[in-house]
């Protein structure tokens, strides 16, 4: 049975390692998006006034419309770092950012986070799309079901006094025994965080069928609505409702949250979608992040997803997944752990191509032993 668990964890590690490596270092990155952002484009997205009240969002609205001659599409509130608005302006590509503190324009960019959106498309989707958000999924999942589990169930001493050698790395080893220390030690202290890491990760691949599992799990019998089937009714006899409206029902509905984004409808049958949060700083445990979807006619809410009342399927990965995937749940404490536990898949590999290799060698000379023995 060893053997068989040996030859799984291997050929499981070794293919889908190199695929967890890239997701984990460009994860690692990730985890600090906030700050790096705010760093690398600091003229964009650091106000001028850091200590000034926000101007209101309308008059960000007004200021836009009037310099490019179109309507406003999507708002991004100062939030998480950004101390600025980023608007998005209907048949222009850039996204346009204005000081948080006195509403003057900034400026533009292609990518509203810049080269920090290059690195989560590569952590998603390894740049192929669909199709790569579908690798990583599985590559997260056959870390989480087989590579964690054989993982351990291989570092499990057969004696009691053999513990202590797999919690440390021995002193003045070779090069050969550091490497198996390193795999075997950091694969253990790892498990944990690389467990969360890799399900919640398998969430964002995979939503529908992981959020059916947890509400199976909980015992949550209401289903989480499709929220890309959710459309406005089309109505020639009404007007189509107003951002400035828009913004008037955020404030009303969630008076003590922080606006998040605005979306407005892109054609006649789409909808209006905003969402608010409970914190405007990373901030540690659970986000709680109401998302509202509105009739671009009625004005009625279509779907309205609550963190404190919604099913607790529904709760579990709205309101913990995020935090949990990207280190946030502990605050600092758990970003710089997350930050080292996004290297583990890549450390991970790389020794244990190196145990594999050795252990080629070995058994190739092994084999020419024995038959030059045979030939005597």
């Amino acid at each position: 049975m060893r053997k068989l668990i040996l030859q799984l964890h291997l050929w499981v590690g070794l293919t889908a390692g190199a695929i967890l490596s890239v997701v984990g270092i460009t994860g690692s990155v990730y985890v600090f998006q906030p700050e790096l952002t705010a760093l690398l484009y600091a003229d964009l997205y650091q106000s001028s006034n850091q200590g000034a009240k926000i101007v209101d969002a309308r008059s960000i609205v007004k200021t836009a419309e009037k310099q490019f001659d179109g309507k406003v599409s999507n708002i991004f509130f100062p939030l998480r770092e950004l101390e600025n608005y980023i608007v998005k302006i209907d048949g222009k590509k850039e996204f346009i950012f204005y000081d948080g503190a006195t509403g003057l324009y900034l400026g533009e960019m292609a990518k509203r986070r810049g080269v920090m959106e290059d690195v989560l498309e590569i952590h998603r989707e390894l740049t192929i799309g669909e199709m790569g958000s579908i690798v990583t999924g599985i590559s997260s999942l056959l870390l989480v079901l087989v590579l964690l589990s054989s993982g351990l169930y291989l570092w499990l001493p057969y004696k009691k006094k053999q513990l202590k050698d797999g919690l440390r790395l021995k002193p003045n080893a070779s090069f050969k025994r550091r490497n198996y220390d390193v795999h075997k030690v950091f694969g253990f202290y790892f498990i944990i965080p690389l467990f969360l890491v890799s399900i919640t990760g398998v969430y964002f691949a995979f939503s529908e069928e992981v959020q059916a599992v947890v509400d199976y799990v909980t015992r949550t019998k209401e289903p989480t609505p499709d929220v890309t089937k959710i459309k406005s009714t089309y109505r020639a006899d009404l007007p189509e409702v107003t951002i400035a409206q828009t913004l008037d029902m955020m404030d009303e509905m969630y008076p003590g949250y922080y606006k998040r984004n605005l979306i407005m409808p892109k054609d006649s049958a789409d909808r209006i979608y905003f969402s608010v949060v409970n914190t405007a700083e990373v901030d540690a445990g659970p986000e709680y992040r109401p998302q509202v979807y509105i009739d671009q006619y009625t004005g009625k809410v279509l779907y309205a997803y609550e963190p404190h009342t919604s099913p607790a399927g529904r709760q579990l990965t709205r309101n913990w997944f995020v935090p949990i995937h990207f280190g946030e749940i502990g605050g600092w404490l758990t970003r710089i752990l997350w930050f080292f536990t996004g290297l583990m898949p890549a450390i991970l590999w790389v020794s244990g191509i190196i145990i594999w290799r050795g252990r080629k060698k070995k058994n190739k000379r092994n084999k020419v032993l024995h038959r030059n023995f045979s030939t005597q």
